[in-house]
């Protein structure tokens, strides 16, 4: 079917390659779904009949979704927000222990609210302090498990391409050094040494990113061969490419000298003393820590502030100096690995573990186990099997969780959930809160007067992840680089890209070339500096979700053409599918005092942490930030209160 235009776009349209009929896309969505079979897959048929919702095949919100068992649970999908918002706009509010709430439909020892890495960890730890004798379901309100640690696949021209949908890179652990992360991967037997793609030594020498973090700002750019670009709005009197500007001291770049000296000088701070300690600095903006406790001039910050605005949620005048210290100090010295698909193999390889048949069969550990793991095809219908240990329940809300009768000394808990628009009600001993800050604050009813105060405190922000499959790259090739960074003026899309040089996993053995296809992947914050934190949040949020998948689509296909056109990309030819991943509430926001507390007080994540009665809540964000070391950390420490409690 083809697409309709306002007259206005029509002479750019064409151009843009956004005239190519839309079933060329579903066609490629159709021929990895209709060949599941062949790669073991077992999908269920709603999971994969689901596939087309508009007249055009595409919901407006949503978007292609690629191919393979992640192509309805692209991000927060339109149902999946739609599902929330009736939770935010109080829709249960009346619910409770009377009538109105419905019957008890199924009992069991332990309920966990969320399927990410949180609430796996969770579901993990609690079956191996129980032997995998006591009953646990976890309600999961996307099509599939995982959280933000998801995939996104594509197939073009015959090529299998994987990419992350948001959590990504990890650090192998050191084997015996005793950490949750070490003792997981020997648990699991995930392998700690990796096979990356062979670079053709007769093509010009490149160097790649292992993950999509390490070319930006501060992680570990210097190990990345990455084009800069600068136009007018930077002192450029036209638009041009730099490749690799630190190597040189900026000497290439459109800046003055005092600016020079300024950004070497803050790409080079990495102390944790005097100004750089981090108590003192989670007392301040960082925009004050820049231009006032430093000295440097407002080009530094703008420079500085893109990758805080997607790893803090907010822009440097509403972000604590703590966060944006942290971020961008000078890098990390070496590349950090990470999965094809970011850390879903970390969801994956937990979800095996709590039930055998969830990827079907296959070696379980070492190098073959890898491969079944990361190449398997989830069976929907092995999640929820009635009768097993530990069930994964799919597209199913929580909208009310309490004590019974309110009493945190009744020994239940009844929680309500949604799914396909019906309620059904569960009763459990305990229940483990592993989703968002913003869902518990919501959902759970007798939260506690201290608990309810700190999650006032609680701001989140958006972010949005584009994975944008490539016929080729010869574009950025004729550029030297695998990386593109440019200066985000607040109307871009993002402000860096990147492709990755690719993890070789068994079965899955991309290529690595600059005429074959390949995936670059946008991470970008949604920041209106000049606000504060909790008005930066909301208008980004509102900007996120009101902007549909044909905009954001005819957005990204612009600004790459306006960018990219000079080196010989053409949108038309290049560019054979994108992929938005949403994530309405991305990152907690750490304004001044969020870390640490103010005036002696704790901070509000250590007084969420502690939860209540039969309540333990598992957040990664308690940590600040979320990130899969903080998912394992909190999914941990609430297993071990539920089963303290005897459950």
């Amino acid at each position: 079917m083809q697409r309709t235009w306002e007259s206005s776009e029509l002479a750019d349209t064409d151009r843009l390659g956004l005239t190519a009929p839309i079933t060329r896309r579903d066609m490629l969505n159709g021929v990895l779904l209709g060949s599941g079979a062949a790669l073991g897959a077992a999908a269920c048929p709603a999971h994969a009949l689901a596939a087309g919702q508009g007249a055009d095949g595409l919901d407006p919100f949503t978007g292609y979704g690629g191919v393979g068992d992640y192509a309805l649970s692209n991000g927060n999908t339109a149902a999946v927000m739609n599902a929330a918002h009736r939770v935010r706009d109080g829709a249960y509010q009346a619910l409770g222990d009377g009538p109105a709430a419905g019957p008890v439909d199924e009992d069991y020892d332990l309920v966990i609210v969320g399927g990410g890495l949180s609430g796996l960890m969770a579901a993990y730890e609690y079956a191996k302090g129980t032997g995998g004798r006591r009953r646990c379901l976890i309600l999961e309100n996307h099509p599939v498990f995982g959280g933000a640690a998801k995939q996104n696949e594509f197939l073009v021209n015959g090529v299998r391409l994987i990419g992350p949908q948001a959590s990504n890179d990890f650090l192998p652990p050191e084997p015996g050094s005793g950490t949750q992360v070490d003792q997981v991967f020997a648990e699991l037997d995930i392998p700690r040494t990796y096979t990356f793609k062979d670079w053709d030594p007769k093509l010009t020498p490149l160097r790649f990113a292992l993950d999509n973090y390490d070319n930006m700002d501060g992680m570990a750019e210097g190990t990345v061969d990455v084009a800069y670009h600068f136009d007018p709005s930077t002192g450029a009197k036209q638009p041009y490419w730099v490749r690799n500007i630190w190597e040189d001291a900026l000497a290439r770049t459109p800046y003055g000298a005092d600016v020079r000296r300024q950004l070497l000088q803050w790409r080079a701070t990495t102390g944790e003393t005097g100004d750089e300690d981090p108590r003192l600095l989670d007392t301040m903006t960082y925009k004050h820590y820049l231009e006032q406790v430093k000295g440097y001039a407002p080009a530094v910050t703008r420079f500085a502030q893109p990758v805080v605005g997607l790893l803090g949620g907010v822009g440097a005048d509403a972000v604590s100096a703590r966060v944006g210290h942290h971020y961008v100090t000078e890098g990390r010295g070496k590349p950090t690995p990470s999965f094809p698909g970011g850390n879903s193999m970390l969801s994956r390889y937990l979800t095996r573990a709590l039930i055998p048949d969830a990827l079907g069969a296959g070696p379980t550990g070492g190098q073959a186990g890898f491969n079944a793991v990361a190449n398997g095809r989830v069976r929907f219908d092995a999640l929820d099997r009635q009768g097993q240990p530990t069930r994964i329940r799919l597209r199913a809300t929580a909208v009310r969780v309490e004590h019974q009768n309110r009493d945190a000394n009744s020994g239940a808990v009844l929680v309500t959930y949604e799914r396909d628009r019906d309620l059904k009600r569960v009763r459990a001993k305990a229940v483990i809160m592993a989703s968002g800050g913003w869902v518990t604050r919501r959902v759970v009813a007798d939260l506690p007067d201290d608990i309810r105060a700190a999650y006032a405190q609680f701001i989140h922000a958006p972010a949005l992840v584009a994975n944008v499959a490539l016929t080729n790259w010869r574009f950025l090739y004729r550029l030297g680089a695998t990386a593109a960074r440019w200066i985000d003026d607040g109307t871009m899309f993002g402000f860096c890209a990147n492709i990755r040089r690719p993890m070789v996993v068994g079965d899955y053995d991309p290529p690595l070339h600059p005429d074959r296809p390949t995936l670059l992947t946008f991470y970008m914050g949604l920041y209106t500096p000049g606000h504060d934190a909790a008005t930066q949040a909301s208008l980004g949020r509102g900007r996120l979700l009101a902007t549909s998948y044909a905009d954001y689509e005819r957005i990204i296909r612009s600004q790459m053409a306006d960018m990219f056109t000079g080196s010989g990309f053409d949108p038309r030819r290049d560019i054979a599918g994108i992929i938005l991943n949403r994530w309405g509430h991305a990152r907690v926001v750490q304004p001044p005092g969020f870390y640490y507390g103010v005036d002696g007080r704790p901070s509000p994540r250590e007084v969420v942490a502690k939860g209540f009665g039969r309540i333990a809540i598992a957040h990664a964000e308690l940590n600040g930030a979320q990130n899969y070391t903080g998912a394992f950390q909190h999914g941990k420490r609430a297993a071990q209160q539920i089963l303290a409690l005897g459950v």
